[in-house]
């Protein structure tokens, strides 16, 4: 009990504080179940705080109004961080299911581009050495062809009688059998060798095709994953950024897995509150619980009933070092509340009839700080580069100044864009003449194929008009051997017309693939020369020149390192001048959309009238360093904004009785 005593929450602490303060009679302060005491049951009430039950102790828990069929947008991953937002819907659009809603800056096109011409290199090259090997084959078989031949002729003379012939040619005429035999043999394996390189070259092909397939396949999918579609009909709300407290815009900078916003719906709404360790004992499924939200003050409690808790707390930096449990809290049927995502809400276990809190004032006039904003900002940033990650500023319009259309705004600068190129240039030069030299190579080859073709054929001929002649009239020793000479012949003649086919598919294998590496050369070139050109970034139009934060809150200038994906000034349009403002979540239900405004800028004379044109869809914290819950106020300017700058601190009087009438005051 000491050690809970220890780990309360100062949410709790004010609890333990509000029932003091009725102790002495000094009205209803907190939960639970106290009521206001007259000065003379201090006794009595000093002893029922002393007998009172764990189940008894006031326990106030902070939550949040969240809509149950909201999707987050997510940032995609990515192999490169931070990455440049792009084609995000603007906030307050409404989306259906289905349609983009964000899309990042990604170099998958161009690895998909690579990686097919990697894939068509890869086929080239295993066709090419499919095919040498196949020559090799050939190269084989003929001399399988050639040892059978000779086989042959050497059976014809070992079966002269030995009677017949000298003692010396009897044993050499056996001694070419053996020889020719064994010969045979040989080459039996060897053409059984080169036929099994072929299947085995054509595997390993195929293997590699298929692993540059898989890869390709991988990349088109995460290209697909660059874009996030909703899930769901509703609207769209931009996040913040956690480690600027920007909010998130077309052209921001992110990183992968970065909540970037939500996908509002339409549906049921829910509270989910956080309870501190030692107050866990006191809560429990099913019990209800008295829910008060503080952007609705003139509206009495209601009550909700505890879903479910977690089973093992979670930390929560934001608010200290101490672990919390989640609670799901459902709302009642038929509440009537005009509840917004991110409101926040008091909860109060053991729901208690209390008194209803006092109506806010909507006479009195309130003051609430913004900047003027562009609808239509153009991010101004460095290209993305493949394998360029970090630039140099070199140049940046001064902030303030108007652009005209065709005017720089910025020059970045990188040695390895230049080192790059030259590097490339100087490859696709010395392939380009390895093209030509291959290609009279080839063409002095496919002559030489031609003229061996030619030559098998006529000593095919030859064979054949050899074998034509009258058995009667040579020896029957040397006719067998020209019928042998025949079928050998004509068995090349057919080998050497395939070997030829075979060297042609090598030949045009090798130029294919290294055509193909020309290709990728001319793109990775042409990639670099259009980067190289966009370095230089110049005004798509009229527009002020704003400066944007790096990582430590500093404006970026010339001679600032910049990465990647990061932008360092946006291009505002005067013409679409409005104030992004925020309210207090207490005093937002003073803000009306049709609001009147009377809107000071600060260090001038010049004051301007304005309207309240939207509030934001949700609640959120301010910023990372101000955790404070406000509602975005957008208001539109009734006359003329000239003069006005993008990114000026405004201040903005609300005029209350404009949006309705004033109450009567008794």
């Amino acid at each position: 009990m000491r050690r809970a005593t220890l780990a309360l929450s100062g949410v709790a602490l004010l609890a333990l504080a509000g029932v003091a303060l009725l102790a002495l009679g000094l009205g209803p302060v907190g939960a639970g179940k106290a009521s206001a005491s007259a000065p003379g049951d201090a006794g009595a009430a000093k002893h029922a705080a002393a007998t009172a039950t764990p189940t008894s102790r006031p326990v106030l828990l902070t939550g949040e109004v969240e809509a149950l069929d909201s999707q987050t947008i997510v940032v995609p991953p990515s192999n490169s961080s931070p990455l440049t937002l792009r084609n995000f819907v603007a906030e307050g659009s409404h989306v259906k299911a289905g349609d983009v809603v964000l899309r990042i800056e990604t170099d998958g096109a161009a690895n998909i581009d690579r990686l097919k011409t990697d894939l068509e290199q890869a086929r080239a090259r295993a066709e090419k050495q499919t095919a040498t090997l196949e020559v090799a084959a050939v190269e084989t078989e003929k001399a399988l062809v050639s040892a059978q031949a000779a086989l042959d002729k050497a059976k014809v003379d070992a079966a002269l009688p030995k009677r017949q012939i000298s003692a010396l040619d009897y044993d050499r005429h056996q001694g070419e059998l053996d020889r020719a035999t064994r010969d045979l043999a040989i080459k039996r394996d060897a053409d059984t060798s080169a036929r099994a390189a072929i299947g085995r070259r054509r595997e390993d092909g195929a293997l590699e095709a298929r692993k540059l397939q898989i890869n390709l396949a991988f990349q088109m999918a995460q290209l697909a994953q660059s874009e996030v579609r909703a899930q769901r009909d509703g609207v769209v709300v931009h996040g913040y950024s956690p480690w600027q407290g920007q909010r998130f815009e077309e052209g921001s900078s992110a990183w992968p897995g970065n909540a970037a916003g939500v996908v509002l719906g339409n549906g049921e709404m829910a509270v989910t509150a956080w309870a501190l360790e030692a107050d866990r004992p006191y809560l429990s499924e099913g019990a209800p619980v008295s829910l008060r939200f503080d952007a609705l003050p003139g509206t009495a409690a209601v009550t909700g009933r505890i879903k479910s808790i977690t089973s093992a707390p979670e930390a929560r930096a934001s608010w200290g070092l101490g672990r919390y449990f989640r609670v799901k809290i459902a709302l009642p049927q038929g509440h009537g509340l005009p509840l917004v995502a991110g409101m926040s809400v008091l909860v109060e276990p053991r729901a208690a009839p209390a008194l209803a809190p006092a109506q806010a004032r909507a006479d009195d006039a309130l003051t609430i700080e913004g900047e003027i904003a562009s609808r239509g900002a153009l991010p101004v940033a460095p290209p993305t580069i493949a394998n360029v990650w970090q630039y140099k500023l070199a140049q940046l319009a001064p902030e303030g100044m108007m652009i005209e259309a065709g005017q720089p705004i910025a020059q970045f600068e990188s040695s390895e864009v230049t080192t790059q190129l030259m590097a490339q240039q100087g490859a696709l030069n010395e392939k380009q003449r390895a093209l030509d030299k291959l290609r009279i190579d080839q063409t002095e080859a496919d002559r030489t194929g031609e003229l061996a073709v030619a030559e098998a054929r006529s000593n095919a001929d030859k064979a054949d008009r050899k074998a034509t002649m009258p058995k009667e009239l040579i020896r029957r020793v040397d006719y067998d051997k020209l019928v042998i000479d025949r079928v050998e012949k004509n068995q090349l003649a057919k080998l050497a017309v395939t070997q030829h086919q075979a060297q042609i598919r090598a030949r045009h294998a090798e130029r294919a693939g290294l055509e193909a590496e020309i290709a990728q050369l001319q793109t990775q070139i042409a990639a670099l020369a259009k980067g190289q050109a966009a370095l230089k970034v110049v005004a798509p139009r009229k527009g002020l020149v704003v400066y944007r934060t790096s990582f430590n809150g500093e404006k970026f200038s010339a001679g600032s390192q910049v990465w990647m994906g990061l932008s360092v000034a946006t291009l505002a349009d005067p013409d679409q001048l409005y104030i992004a403002a925020s309210v207090p979540e207490a005093q937002s239900s003073l803000v009306r959309v049709g609001q009147v405004a009377r809107v000071t800028v600060p260090g001038s004379n010049q004051t301007l009238g304005a309207r309240v044109v939207a509030l934001g869809r949700a609640f959120h914290g301010k910023s990372s360093a101000q955790p404070a819950i406000v509602r975005d106020v957008e208001l539109q300017f009734d006359g003329g904004t000239s003069g006005l700058k993008p990114g000026a601190a405004v201040q903005a009087e609300l005029v209350a009785d404009a949006a309705r009438p004033a109450e009567k005051k008794p």
